[in-house]
């Protein structure tokens, strides 16, 4: 979470003076706090505020009624200031992950904060009565000190939470950061997690060149750490280079040194027992794809059958640790779609190599279809509620639903050879084609994935 961006919300001077504390204490963690309003550019008020919000992933929101007193001293009003309100709003429909806004209620109990405003992560502080300015000052810093730690205490527990859709969604910017990688651990994660994004993206050509570049670097600065995290990276991202982004298969030369890479046990040196899990999760995908690309351009049946049982056997595991994921019970919407993404690789991975085993193991070609067909079935599941979170959800993103829709267009169009029943052929042809006609115009890089489509689908696309 370190480095990440946090936005601070306040309203009232004072309260103003505890964001700018809160700031600098922030800053020292290596955070990089942005204090709502304290920018001043071309934008108005209200636009600085939506561009600053737009580009933080965190926020800690500073809430006090407004007390409005009249000559006399009567209340003549209290109540919530609108705009705070409106960034508070604004940030929890923008933020994935409700909790990682920050609702810090100052002389306020939790429920007079509205309902479909309040969170699970609301903290409540109190001011204490002051008399003299170094008592303020006491004050406030008292409050800020309370705050930050209550922050870094909620961050050290949610370390294991990170938004891992936010490297597909915003690769182009998270990339940046792995560009200038100086062996800094706190980004790690980036370097794990996000090199299926570059792949999604395009981009691993250009990573890959960066990476390498980054470990001689490196290896000059000390030559006694290997850097796992870069390490991993390359070994995952090499399976997409040399094979040109998996559309090309592997000699021998090449596919033994892709599994020598891969097989090095890079999670032991990740501490994070989440990001450890995943980065076993991708050796093993990883394995996987290079012990099929390597069986298909094999002429032996007997080498070739072998290689795809390995890499039956290598699907089987990720599908047991993906299921792992997907069963923790404090897993946010976000990490639950992100596994999702992974099962439906894995479960299409199973249905085609089934295929292949079909032709090599002809005694047994009526249970590899029925798996194949069952297969089949799992990853249209998957990819149908993939399809309808980002459709549907503020994650919209045009690279990412470009891919989101063109896997599930090539899941519905393998379904469509399984399908008996005719209402539902009929249904799964429409669904596709009004996909199809969506992005059948888009560039090379699409279409490489809509020739497939044709060639699965027949004659039912136009």
């Amino acid at each position: 979470m370190r480095n990440k961006r946090v936005f601070i919300g306040w309203n009232g001077e004072e309260n103003k003076k505890i964001a700018q504390r809160i700031s600098n204490l922030l800053s020292e963690e290596h955070y990089s706090p942005i204090v709502g309003g304290e920018w001043r550019s071309s934008f108005t008020v209200n636009e600085e505020i939506i561009h600053q919000m737009n580009g933080c992933e965190l926020a800690i929101i500073l809430i006090e009624k407004e007390i409005r007193k009249g000559k006399d001293g009567q209340i003549l009003s209290m109540g919530l200031n609108p705009n705070v309100m409106m960034e508070l709003g604004y940030l929890l429909h923008k933020i994935s992950d409700p909790e990682r806004v920050r609702r810090v209620l100052i002389d306020m109990d939790p429920s007079e904060l509205p309902s479909d405003l309040q969170g699970t992560w609301t903290l409540t502080v109190e001011k204490g009565e002051y008399t003299t300015e170094d008592e303020h000052e006491e004050v406030i810093n008292k409050v800020s000190r309370r705050i930050v730690k209550d922050f870094l205490d909620y961050m050290e527990v949610a370390q294991s939470s990170t938004d891992k859709l936010d490297y597909f969604d915003n690769w182009e910017e998270n990339s940046q950061e792995i560009y200038q990688y100086t062996g800094d651990a706190r980004i790690a994660d980036k370097l794990i997690y996000g090199m299926q994004a570059a792949m999604y993206s395009g981009d691993f050509d250009r990573l890959h060149k960066c990476l390498i570049n980054i470990k001689s670097k490196l290896a000059k600065t000390d030559r006694f750490n290997d850097y796992p995290a870069v390490a991993c990276a390359l070994a995952l991202l090499n399976v997409f280079v040399v094979s040109r982004r998996l559309t090309q298969t592997l000699n021998d030369a090449q596919f033994f040194e892709l599994c020598s890479d891969l097989k090095c046990e890079y999670e032991e040196d990740i501490k994070d027992p989440e990001l450890k899990a995943w980065c076993e999760i991708f050796r093993m995908d990883k394995l996987e794809l290079c012990y099929e690309l390597y069986a298909c351009g094999l002429t032996d049946p007997v080498k070739k059958k072998s290689c795809f049982l390995k890499a039956l056997s290598f699907c089987d595991k990720v599908k047991g640790l993906i299921e792992d994921q997907l069963s923790k019970q404090n897993g946010t919407k976000s990490d639950m779609n992100y596994s999702l993404i992974y099962q439906a690789f894995t479960n299409r991975n199973i249905s085609q190599l089934h295929k292949q085993l079909r032709e090599l193991e002809p005694e047994k070609s009526e249970e590899h279809f029925e798996l194949q067909k069952e297969y089949c079935k799992k990853t249209l599941d998957n990819r149908y509620k993939l399809y309808q979170y980002y459709k549907r959800s503020s994650r919209e993103n045009f690279l990412t639903m470009d891919f989101v829709s063109q896997e599930y267009l090539l899941a519905l169009s393998e379904q469509y050879v399984f399908e008996e029943d005719f209402i539902e052929k009929e249904e799964i042809a429409n669904t596709a084609q009004a996909i199809f006609n969506q992005w059948k115009d888009r560039n090379e890089v699409r279409n490489a994935i809509f020739n497939k489509v044709k060639q699965e689908s027949g004659d039912f696309l136009q």
